[in-house]
Formats: C-alpha cells, structure tokens, sequence
C-alpha cells in the first residue's frame, strides 16, 4: 500500500494503562490508515506507527485522536515522527507541560537554524570578497 502520511513514536504511558487500551486506540485508527502498536509492560510505554493513502481530514482526524488518548493515558512528553507528503515533521505529544516545552525547544531549534543558515551565508560571502592587503607602515 502506497501512503502519504506516516506517525510514529513511543508514547511514556501511565502504570495503569492496559494492552487493551492500546488495541482500543488501534481500532478507532485502523479505518483507513494501518497501524502498527505494541506496549511493554515493563518500560510502561506504547509505541505506535499509523500511515496511509489519507486525506487532509483523515490526518486531522488522527492526530486529535492521538492528542486526545495522550491527554488521557500519558506520562510523560513525546516527540512523534511524522511524514506528510513526504516532508517530515515533529509532533509533540503527552502531558500538557511537557508538550508545551518541547513546543519551546522545537521554536528554539527553528530560530537555531536559521542563525546557523545566515552565519554560513555571512561567512560565505566574506569568503568570496576581494579583501586588498593593507600596506606596510612606512618608517618616520
């Protein structure tokens, strides 16, 4: 199956979630998208991978379902993956505070490289300037 869109990532969930919870979300995915998810009771995490031929609404409508079961089940922030079209992506998940900080450090790493990109250009173009060498001083 051919797709436009893919997410992915493992998600800190509470001690109380349950594989069942994970193959309820998994379900309300699965029409049109595939889903792949497994939990581990162990490290109390879900990891999960949704893709597919979707729609504008369809991605919509995956992420908020995602964003809805992280506010009920998560124990922590997450960063999923994400290709749209191609172009990939981050998607912060989980609890609130912890979404809202990694919001912060994706805003810090996007003002980051566009100071990298425009020191490269400045450098770049000191580079290619014809600089005359000074002249010596003369003795007096």
């Amino acid at each position: 199956m051919s797709f436009n869109y893919e997410i992915r990532g493992a998600l800190p969930v509470r001690s109380s979630f349950k594989h069942a919870h994970a193959r309820q979300l998994a379900e309300s995915l699965a029409n049109p998208a595939d889903v792949y998810f497994a939990t581990d009771d162990v490290s109390h995490s879900l990891v999960i991978r949704v893709r597919g031929a979707l729609s504008e609404d369809e991605q919509r409508s995956i992420e908020d379902t995602l964003e809805q079961f992280s506010r009920d089940w998560a124990a922590a922030g997450a960063l999923f993956s994400r290709l749209r079209y191609g172009e990939p992506s981050f998607v912060p998940l989980g609890l609130a505070s912890h979404v809202e900080l990694l919001d912060e450090l994706t805003d810090l790493h996007a003002q980051l490289d566009a100071l990298l990109a425009r020191q490269a250009l400045i450098l770049a173009q000191l580079g290619t300037t014809d600089v005359a060498p000074a002249a010596e001083p003369t003795g007096q």
